[in-house]
C-alpha cells in the first residue's frame, strides 16, 4: 500500500505514526485517526445507495482510484452475546430498508433446486462410501469411531434437507414474485464496529438476492458459541421470512459439510465433533421453530 504520501498531499495531514495490520493501515494524524485500505468495492455507489435508503449504519469513506480512507472508530467492548444482538438488529434494518420485489425466474428456481439436490445426493453417497470404508477396518481411528457413532444423524439431516427442498420447489413454482434485498454477504462480529454508532463494514461481498443468505452465513459461523434460536427470533421480529424463504433457509442450514480426514487424529476428531454439534443444534433449532409455527397456526385457527 504505497499511498501514504498521496494521502498526506491530498489532505494536508501530518502523520504522527501508523500501524499496519492484515489488510489495512491505521494512521494517527494531526486531524485524527484514519483507516486506509486498498479499494475493493466494485460498486462505488454502494454507500450512496445505502444512504438514499436511510441506512446510515456505515462509515463514511473517501474513495479514490486505488484506496479508501475512513475515520478510525474506537470500539466499545461488549460481550459477544450483546454484540450478536446488535448485528442481527442491523441485518434486519438493512433488509427492511432495501427490500424490493421482482418477478420469479423459474429457470433460476430450477437451477437452485438442481444445485442443492446434487449437493445432497453427493454428500449422501460420499458418507455411504466413507462408512463402508471405515466398517471394513479392524481398528478404527478415534475420529472414525466418533463419525460411525453419529452417522445416522448425518443421513437424517440430508434426508430432511432433500424433503424440505422438494417442498420449497413445489411451493416456489406457485408464486409469481419474490422478495429481494441488499445482502451484506459476510455478516460477522468482525464486520460490526460499535462506537458512538453501530456500523457494518467490509461490503466487498454485497449483492442483491433473497434475504436468507446473510443469516445463513452468520448461523454457520457462530452456531457453536451463540444461542441462535433467540437471535433468529430477534431478527424475525423485525424482518419475518415468507414461507418459501423459511423453507429454503431450513434446507440450506440442514445440509452438513463434507468431512475429509487428514490422518491428524486430534484435528480430525475436532472436525467430526463440530459436525455432530452442528447437526444436533440445527435439528433442535428447526424442531423448535416448527413447534412455534404449529402453535401460532393453531392459535389463528382457534380465533
Amino acid at each position: 500500500m504505497n499511498n501514504l504520501k498521496e494521502i498526506v498531499d491530498r489532505f494536508n495531514f501530518h502523520i504522527r505514526s501508523y500501524q499496519e495490520l492484515k489488510n489495512i493501515k491505521i494512521i494517527d494524524t494531526d486531524q485524527g485517526k484514519y483507516v486506509v485500505k486498498n479499494k475493493t468495492l466494485k460498486q462505488d455507489n454502494l454507500y450512496e445507495y445505502l444512504t438514499s435508503k436511510n441506512f446510515n449504519n456505515i462509515i463514511e469513506k473517501e474513495i479514490y482510484k486505488d484506496y479508501e480512507l475512513s475515520p478510525y472508530i474506537e470500539e466499545v467492548s461488549l460481550p459477544k452475546e450483546e454484540k450478536a444482538i446488535e448485528l442481527v438488529y442491523l441485518l434486519s434494518l438493512l433488509h427492511n430498508k432495501t427490500t424490493f420485489y421482482r418477478e420469479i425466474s423459474l429457470d433460476k428456481v430450477k437451477e437452485v433446486y438442481e444445485t442443492l439436490t446434487k449437493e445432497v445426493e453427493y454428500l449422501t453417497y460420499y458418507y455411504h462410501d466413507l462408512q463402508d470404508s471405515i466398517e471394513q477396518k479392524v481398528y478404527m481411528a478415534p475420529e472414525e469411531y466418533l463419525l460411525m457413532r453419529n452417522i445416522s444423524i448425518i443421513y437424517s439431516s440430508l434426508y430432511y434437507a432433500k424433503e424440505n427442498l422438494d417442498k420449497w420447489y413445489e411451493y416456489k413454482n406457485t408464486k409469481k414474485k419474490e422478495r429481494v434485498v441488499l445482502l451484506h454477504g459476510r455478516p460477522s462480529m468482525d464486520h460490526l464496529l460499535i462506537g458512538e454508532n453501530r456500523c457494518l463494514i467490509s461490503w466487498s461481498h454485497a449483492k442483491r438476492d433473497i434475504p436468507i443468505y446473510d443469516f445463513i452465513y452468520f448461523y454457520k459461523h457462530e452456531y457453536l458459541d451463540l444461542e441462535m434460536s433467540t437471535l433468529f427470533d430477534i431478527y424475525q421480529s423485525k424482518f419475518t421470512y415468507t414461507k418459501d424463504e423459511l423453507l429454503l433457509f431450513f434446507t440450506i442450514i440442514s445440509i452438513p459439510k463434507k468431512i475429509v480426514f487428514t490422518k491428524k487424529h486430534y484435528k480430525d476428531s475436532i472436525e467430526v465433533f463440530k459436525l455432530v454439534k452442528y447437526i444436533e443444534k440445527t435439528r433442535d433449532f428447526i424442531l423448535k421453530k416448527d413447534e412455534e409455527t404449529k402453535k401460532e397456526n393453531n392459535y389463528e385457527f382457534d380465533k
